[in-house]
């Protein structure tokens, strides 16, 4: 069985596409995945499963949500290697560093690699102090302030670089690949 990570965009977000972490578990276990955990309520599943196409797993994935609960969602699938990649290249934050200063830091996860004068529009986008890096289909960035005074959102980086995304905080990255290790042993 091979272990993975599903990120969800935009469930439980702003009072819309509410799923319960609960019933999305027992879905999942009901449709075949194995030790699903799930972690906070924007959508975070660790599980295992037989199949190795981490596209067709998105794919499937859903297509559950689709059929148990009305939702068009983007469903983002990632492994051990590609969340150990994420935190080894964050330019703004080790590993570690899971106190007061991680608080500015996230990770945006993306459907693919932006292309060339997609990026350029993202890094011309008016965001103020906010810093910004690109690696590959991942986007850091730290905040000069306060997450509701950044102009930095989900919806600007998608229009910037036309391409899905969902975001975590450093905190939840760290704990989410944690959570891969654990499962790992």
């Amino acid at each position: 069985m091979a272990l993975y990570l599903a990120l969800f965009r935009g469930i439980n977000v702003s009072g819309k596409n509410i799923i319960k972490m609960e019933s999305l578990r027992k879905q999942m276990e009901l449709t075949g995945y194995t030790n699903v955990q799930t972690y906070i309520q924007s959508g975070n599943v660790v599980f295992e499963t037989k199949q190795t196409s981490k596209a067709e797993i998105s794919v499937a994935i859903e297509s559950l949500i689709k059929k148990e609960y009305g939702y068009d969602i983007t469903v983002f699938v990632l492994d051990m290697a590609d969340m150990n990649k994420v935190a080894v290249d964050s330019p703004y934050a080790t590993r570690e560093e899971l106190e007061e200063g991680s608080k500015k830091l996230y990770v945006t996860f993306l459907s693919q690699v932006p292309q060339k004068e997609n990026i350029q529009k993202l890094y011309d986008a008016p965001i103020g102090d906010d810093l910004i890096e690109l690696k590959d289909d991942i986007l850091y960035f730290k905040l000069a302030s306060k997450a509701s005074d950044s102009k930095l959102s989900n919806n600007l980086i998608e229009s910037k670089l036309k391409l899905k995304a969902t975001t975590r905080n450093w905190n939840t990255t760290i704990k989410l690949l944690a959570m891969l290790e654990k499962s790992k042993k």
